[in-house]
Formats: structure tokens, sequence, C-alpha cells
């Protein structure tokens, strides 16, 4: 069962037949592939109400089972509901989380915290049981700075072996995790945040505007990219091969004078979303302004409130602040991958 094409045909997509509607199932040979989702081909067939209920429902149970089968492959450790962190706990409890669900992702975690040091996972456990560095390292008999240095390595280390172990899967949850910690925080785990604003950075303008039309919300604009940019990177020669081939005159002659020089990884994001696009045409959807006014609507609202417009309101609140998050994400992805400090940035 793929989990792609699983959350795909969830969604109860409409098909060009009145009262029918998509399913997708994945294609090894992408020659036959009649549609195209996250750099990998599938062949949709229009099914009827009944037909989609009986094919989701067998769906779901195979999804299920995979979980049940992880569980049951992982080592159990030897702890009792007692043990558990408060927010576990709560997501045990809480009646819109399966228990097998909420289960299975507790087990994928002690997973990963298995394979930290034994001091990395002492203060990752102790940190989401609620303690402070300063109790853990008053409790372990350390420095705070000591405790902050665990703190940031562990971190750093559990987020690589998430995000390895994310790649193998090609893990849609794994997109809504680094969404929802973007959306708080506007950072994302292991520097991805870092990485794809450099993708995004390196897109004309005329296609992002292009891209925000038929995208309706810009998270949903991120998290495709994302997506784009994390899964099925050992695709991407043929992916390019492919576009370049079917290319009509002005599309390539558009791609040749903006992404040629560009690195391999932002010439299939473009193409990738221009696929995308295309796939939404083709189902007979339509583009909208949604993403640009919402977000400017926001930006009204609150300017409004403190009697300023919102072009003023986004250069004096808004930029100074976006401004300070991405600094200091940018100095600390350079600092862990060189050892050394950033100086200065210019964002002018």
């Amino acid at each position: 069962m793929d989990k792609l094409a699983y959350h795909y045909n969830k969604k109860k997509l409409p098909a060009k037949t009145d009262g029918k509607y998509l399913y997708y199932y994945p294609c090894d040979d992408i020659e036959n592939a009649t549609a195209y989702m996250g750099g990998r081909g599938f062949v949709t067939i229009e099914v009827t109400e009944k037909e989609w209920e009986a094919l989701i429902e067998l769906d779901r149970i195979e999804y299920n089972n995979h979980h049940k089968y992880l569980r049951h492959t992982v080592a159990i450790p030897d702890c009792e509901e007692d043990n558990l962190t408060v927010k576990q706990k709560e997501q045990l409890h809480v009646k819109d989380t399966p228990i097998d669900t909420a289960t299975a992702e507790y087990f994928d975690k002690q997973a990963l915290h298995s394979q930290l040091t034994s001091e990395e996972e002492k203060v990752l456990v102790m940190l989401e049981n609620g303690y402070t560095q300063k109790d853990i390292a008053k409790k372990l008999k350390v420095t705070q700075s000591y405790v902050s240095m665990l703190k940031t390595r562990a971190q750093y280390n559990y987020d690589y072996l998430e995000r390895t172990s994310a790649l193998k899967t090609n893990s849609p949850e794994y997109l809504w995790k680094c969404w929802d910690i973007f959306s708080r925080k506007l950072e994302m785990p292991m520097f991805l945040d870092v990485e794809l604003e450099y993708v995004i950075g390196h897109i004309h303008p005329s296609d992002i505007a292009h891209f925000l039309y038929w995208y309706y919300s810009l998270g949903e604009f991120v998290r495709f990219t994302i997506q784009y940019y994390l899964y099925n990177q050992d695709a991407i020669k043929k992916e390019k091969a492919e576009y370049l081939s079917k290319a009509s005159e002005p599309e390539l002659k558009w791609f040749n004078e903006n992404y040629a020089d560009e690195l391999p990884l932002v010439q299939i994001v473009y193409i990738r979303l221009i696929d995308e696009v295309e796939n939404r045409k083709n189902r007979g959807l339509h583009g909208s302004t949604k993403a640009v006014d919402g977000l400017y609507t926001a930006i009204e609202k609150l300017a409004n409130r403190v009697h300023i417009s919102p072009e003023e309101y986004f250069i004096k609140r808004i930029y100074p602040i976006i401004v300070n998050i991405r600094t200091r994400c940018i100095k600390q992805c350079y600092r862990f991958y060189t050892g050394k400090k950033l100086k200065k940035l210019n964002y002018f």
C-alpha cells in the first residue's frame, strides 16, 4: 500500500465523469503513468462512490496493519503508561487520535531515541516531561551550559535520524510536522527552512506568482515545495529529461534563460511544481487569487488596529521580525556545517 496514494485517495477527488471519483495506484513504469505526484508516477481510474468506499476501507486496513507490523517488530520498552510524558498520555486518550496511531508514533519515537547516547536521551526525555535546563543540570550534577550543549546535540541527532527515516519512506507525516513547526516558529528541523528559502529564492518571481494562483494558500504552496525538494531525488535526472523533451519552444526558452544554471534541486522543484499545476488544470480545477488576497487581508486587519497602511505594517512590524529569525537560523546552519561563526548578513 502506497502512503502517498492513500492520502490522496482519502481526499475523494472528483473525476471528469459526473458522480465518479479518482483513485490513484502507484506505477513503476513512469511512461505508462497518467498522473504525477511528488515526482512519481500513478495510474488513475474512475470509480463510483460505493467502489471508492470499498477501496478506501481496504487501504485503511492495510495502512493500519503496516503500523501494527512496526509495533510488533520494534522492541517494546519496559514501561507503563505512568512513565509516559504528559503530552503522550493526552494523545493516548484523545478521541480524535486512534489508539493504534498514537502507540505507533510512540514506538517510532522510541526507536529513534534508542540511537541517541544515554546522556542525550536522558536530557530529551526530561525536557519532554517539563524539566527546565536548570532542573536537569541540578539533577545530573552538571552545569547548565553542558545541558544546553547536550540538548542541542541530541535534537540535531534526533532530527537527522527522523529526516533520514522519512526520506526512505516518503513519509507525508514528516511534511506536516515540518509545516506545523514552521507555522509556529518560522523554522524547520535540520535547517530544512534555510534550504527551502534558497530554493524558493531562486525560482523566478513570475513563476512564484503563477504557482500562488494555483495553490490555494501560502501554506499549501510551501508544503508542496518541501515535498518536491525532499523526496524522490533519485528520479531527478529522468524527470528533468522527460520535461525538457516534452516542453514547448517558449517553455524550453524560459527554462534555459532562468533555470539552466541553477542547482538540480532548484530545477526539479520548478518542474514538479509546473507538473502539479498541469495536473490541477487537467482535473478541471481553477486558479484563484485566494492565497495572495488572504495574506494581504490578514496584514490589512493588523495594520488597521494601529492605524497605518498594510505596506507600512509589513515594513515596520513584520519584516524586522522575519529578518531576525531568518538571520538566526542561517547563522546556526552555517555554524553547524562549518564550525565557524557567520559574522554579517545583508538582506538589502
